[in-house]
């Protein structure tokens, strides 16, 4: 319904009288700074936020693990040794847990996370496929591939082989 005001000549919008039991939907409006949510929204986006990171995380998860094996499968298959990447003997601490669902390590559980044991894991099964390459082409590797360029860290030692492998290949025009 709209009313005009004779004096200011200026037109005032009055909402019908809301029903009971009914709810208002209004378009969601920020860049006119309408912030307004009601209740019943902001648990609705809330729930499809939780379920969709859980759905999110849960698929990759199942991804990674995937990558774990075919990588570890891959490494094997080159004969190349992952034994570092896993603990030998059971970690101690078996007599208390911290908060939530913390246990020690068990041999044979790996060192590090999923994520970046697929990291090291593909580049060295890369590094290997680098080395077989340059070698079919008469590049030497030997100095490479004993190198040790950082101490403190060897997922970087194992990166600079990988880099240092590729920029050798590409100086002979193979890549």
């Amino acid at each position: 319904a709209r009313q005009t005001s004779i004096a200011r000549k200026s037109t005032v919008v009055v909402a019908p009288p809301a029903r009971r039991g009914s709810s208002v939907l209004t378009n969601f409006n920020p860049a006119a700074g309408d912030f307004s949510v009601s209740l019943s929204q902001g648990v609705g986006a809330g729930v499809a936020v939780v379920v969709a990171r859980v759905v999110l995380f849960s698929l990759a998860k199942a991804g990674i693990g995937k990558n774990v094996e075919k990588w570890s499968a891959k490494c094997a298959e080159y004969g190349i040794d992952c034994s570092d990447l896993y603990h030998t003997e059971d970690q101690p601490g078996d007599a208390w847990y911290l908060i939530g669902d913390w246990k020690p390590a068990k041999a044979g559980e790996p060192k590090h996370s999923d994520t970046t044991l697929v990291g090291i894991l593909t580049t060295r099964a890369k590094t290997h496929e680098l080395v077989m390459e340059c070698e079919s082409n008469g590049i030497s590797t030997s100095d490479v591939v004993a190198a040790t360029y950082r101490t403190d860290n060897f997922i970087s030692n194992e990166k600079a082989r990988f880099n240092e492998l590729t920029k050798r290949l590409k100086e002979a025009g193979l890549r």
